[in-house]
């Protein structure tokens, strides 16, 4: 029986043989991970279908393929929101380029250079008239002449009109028509942390460039700017790089809620700190500039400690040092009428929980200067409420007496102010500037002249001269001390013109400007 069954077998191991053979041959079902055979010619087949010869690999492919597209209908409204928000702001958003002269710290020789930023085409809230929205520093040292606005459709047009806050690093510039397209803003105080924002401008002159982030955090202050008092920063991770400076910061809906300032970096390029100026802030002192032609700020006639640790917060019975705590009451003032004391600190402010003293700082200032302002204090380990009329900055600035821990007018930490004796002339605080003044004040070791310490608000020369000014010359007269500065803008005739030259440091470059007055 053995016998017989053997050529059995073998026939049929010879017939499975040959079937199998057939079978990988003509490219059956039976196909190896690793077969290299092209496929036979044949029909199209649509992007869903499988044709007979495709490889294993390749039908997970397709397969993932086809995951990834379902995935992404999920999400393509997202997509598209950014397309069409970065499509619909872009109208808006303009290159700005700045003719200056200056000099670098080791050369006497002055230069000429343009400064380049961004900026964006907004209207003043309900008026007419379109105007660009950017950075003092930008187009500082620059006349209405000097600045060229490059428009998304290549078009160059120069501002009638220049109006700029040094103190919170915002300018406008008047267009003058009312023909283009301009952005909407927004609520800055709605961008919460975590909020999606997109950053638009020209980094390193790539105009029109967009970037994508969200609001990192709120209510930052950076020492380190030391032009920029008053500071409520937005920090985002969206990409800001030279060039940005002036550029909208807008949300998800379209609106401008910052204007886009500085970046925290080592290498001067982005490294995921971006600052930008809290749209509420700018749409502030843009009305306070085109109404007005200056902006008026409120104070409550305080000093404020810059320091509110934890432990100080614990021993006066609060849980965080969250708020504000006051240092000193200036007498007369309207904190001081209002029932302000010494060590109160304030935890609320017209209905708004007080973060910290710059949180105070700015909402004072933005508040009407004349009017009560509801203040909840906290003093004896109980909140206090009372109500203080807000006082104008100016007049109270100068009115109040010096105190030892810090001047009133210091309501930002800034730098010291020099050690010797000081000269005044046309309501400028004036001294002379040495190689020690230099490094005080963190001004380039070789400058000399006669550094600008104050400016009196009611000075004529207010409008041209900011603190930290380096006065050169004076109708061509070289100065090289206070007392020489403060002789030569003293000694004019009534009436008689005045051309004054100083350097003015920006951004670690010594620009060098010419005043004429009147």
């Amino acid at each position: 029986m053995a016998r017989t069954r053997t050529p059995l077998v073998l026939l049929a191991t010879l017939t499975l043989g040959v079937f199998l053979g057939v079978a990988f041959d003509r490219g059956g079902p039976f196909v190896a991970a690793q077969a290299t055979r092209p496929p036979l010619p044949g029909p199209a087949v649509s992007a869903g279908a499988v044709s007979p010869g495709t490889s294993v690999q390749d039908r997970g492919e397709e397969a993932d393929y086809q995951r990834l597209a379902r995935q992404y209908e999920q999400f393509q409204h997202v997509n598209r929101t950014f397309e069409l928000v970065a499509k619909t702001v872009s109208r808006a958003v303009v290159h700005i380029v700045a003719r200056k002269s200056g000099r670098n710290d080791d050369d006497d020789r002055v230069r000429q250079y343009e400064e380049t930023g961004s900026g964006v085409i907004v209207r003043k809230d309900r008026g007419q008239g379109l105007y660009v929205l950017t950075n003092h520093h930008v187009v500082l040292g620059a006349t209405p002449s000097q600045i060229n606005i490059y428009l998304q459709d290549g078009r160059a047009l120069h501002p009638d009109r220049v109006w700029s806050d040094a103190d919170a690093d915002i300018a406008v510039l008047n267009l003058g028509r009312d023909d283009l397209p301009a952005a909407r803003l927004g609520d800055s105080d709605e961008a919460t942390v975590g909020t999606w924002v997109l950053a638009l401008g020209s980094p390193f002159g790539l105009t029109h460039s967009v970037s994508q982030g969200i609001i990192s955090a709120r209510g930052r202050h950076m020492d380190e700017l030391r032009d920029v008092e008053y500071q409520d920063f937005l920090q985002t991770d969206a990409a800001i790089n030279p060039g940005n400076s002036g550029g909208p910061l807008v949300n998800m809906k379209g609106e401008v809620i910052g204007i886009n300032n500085s970046i925290a970096s080592n290498g001067g390029g982005n490294e995921g700190v971006g600052f930008s100026i809290p749209m509420n802030l700018a749409r502030w002192i843009m009305g306070q500039l085109v109404t007005r032609g200056r902006v008026s700020r409120g104070a409550l006639g305080v000093v404020l400690r810059p320091e509110f640790r934890v432990e100080d917060a614990r021993a006066l019975g609060l849980e965080s040092p969250r708020g504000a705590w006051v240092d000193v009451v200036n007498p007369r003032s309207p904190a001081a009428e209002g029932g302000v004391r010494e060590g109160d600190v304030v935890v609320r402010f017209n209905g708004i929980e007080v973060n910290d003293l710059n949180h105070l700082i700015n909402m004072v200032s933005m508040a009407p200067i004349g009017r009560p302002a509801e203040m909840v204090v906290w003093r004896d380990r109980k909140k206090m409420s009372m109500r203080v009329t807000v006082g104008d900055r100016d007049p109270l600035t100068r009115a109040s007496p010096p105190v030892g821990r810090a001047a009133p007018d210091q309501f930002i930490r800034r730098p010291d102010r020099p050690n010797p004796a000081t000269s005044s002339a046309l309501g400028l605080e004036l001294a002379t500037l040495d190689e020690a003044g230099a490094r005080r004040l963190g001004l380039p070791k070789a400058m000399r002249g006669a550094t600008v310490i104050k400016v009196l608000p009611e000075s004529p020369l207010a409008k041209h001269f900011r603190p930290l000014d380096v006065i050169q010359t004076v109708n061509g007269r070289a100065i090289r001390s206070a007392d020489d500065a403060a002789k030569a803008l003293g000694g004019r005739a009534k009436g008689e013109p005045m051309e004054v030259v100083v350097d003015r440091v920006n951004r670690d470059v010594i620009e060098r400007l010419t005043f004429r007055i009147p």
